[in-house]
């Protein structure tokens, strides 16, 4: 999401957010990461969030998840009450951090757009580990953005060089692709999620997240079973992108959810919950 001009731009300023974590934390390089375990179910998922909003996007879906599975989430880098990365950190790294801290041996992958792509790679990195993966408004990595997605993020994201935040999270939260025009109600957890939590949006452009290779090329060879989740109402990027990377992979499924757009865990938790635990069920027993 950096522009060379929005990075230098907020180079200059104060980071904001937390400095170290309050609560359950694990050490990585250079940095914090909060998680938080709950449930007691003999099954573990893993949840990952997306580019915009932090784990508490998940507030909705917690306790129907964790009625029936042990689920761990976290905040990444920046996010929430993870401090910011002062330096050139690995995504898949951190991943593996929160699940060596949570002593998880095998278990699913649950990644919400960006937190897709993330969970994509551990899977394919990993697959001895992974159980099954859910990738939910989630395309993968090396596919490369078309001048519209592009535009749409640089307007989004353009208050940010004037320091204005708030600005920033009221164009995603009036952005009809990422939530579903009508949906006020999704709308207004966003915006609480961005008050509490400015640092989600202002990390952004001078996050050094080191980028990972193409998925692509290796989707082919994936043997986890997959289940795509994607909302009708999602940027036509999105929609192309989950099309083909099913079409990769062997046996993958996909789900498109009618009258919903990307940000299905704030427009539609508990469908997504019930999505998410059927296929855990349903690949259980076959």
């Amino acid at each position: 999401m950096a522009r060379p001009l929005i990075a230098f731009v907020l180079s200059l300023g104060k980071p904001v957010g937390p400095v170290r974590v309050r609560g359950p934390a694990v050490d990585v390089a250079g940095g914090q990461l909060s998680f938080e375990i709950g449930g007691a179910g003999p099954q573990a998922i893993v949840l990952l969030h997306d580019g915009l909003v932090d784990g508490a996007g998940f507030d909705e879906m917690w306790p129907r998840l964790c009625q029936d599975f042990r689920v761990v989430r976290y905040d990444r880098r920046g996010y929430g009450r993870s401090p910011a990365a002062k330096g050139p950190y690995s995504q898949v790294e951190d991943l593996a951090a929160v699940i060596a801290a949570a002593g998880l041996a095998r278990f699913t992958l649950v990644g919400f757009s960006a937190g897709g792509a993330i969970a994509l790679d551990y899977a394919l990195d990993h697959p001895q580990q992974v159980e099954r993966l859910v990738l939910v408004g989630a395309g993968p990595i090396g596919a490369p953005p078309s001048a519209a997605a592009s535009r749409r993020e640089n307007r989004n994201f353009l208050p940010i060089l004037f320091g204005n935040v708030p600005g920033v999270a009221a164009n995603w939260a009036k952005d009809p692709w990422y939530i579903r025009q009508g949906d006020a109600a999704a709308k207004a957890r966003a915006l609480a999620i961005w008050k509490a939590s400015p640092q989600n949006i202002r990390h952004l452009p001078v996050d050094p997240a080191r980028p990972g290779p193409s998925a692509l090329p290796r989707l082919p060879g994936l043997q986890v079973p997959t289940l795509f989740v994607v909302g009708d109402q999602d940027f036509p990027d999105i929609l192309a992108n989950t099309e083909a990377a099913q079409a990769l992979i062997p046996g993958a499924k996909r789900i498109v959810v009618a009258g919903a757009g990307h940000a299905l865990q704030l427009e539609r938790p508990q469908q997504t919950a019930e999505l998410i635990r059927d296929f855990v069920r349903a690949t259980s027993a076959g």
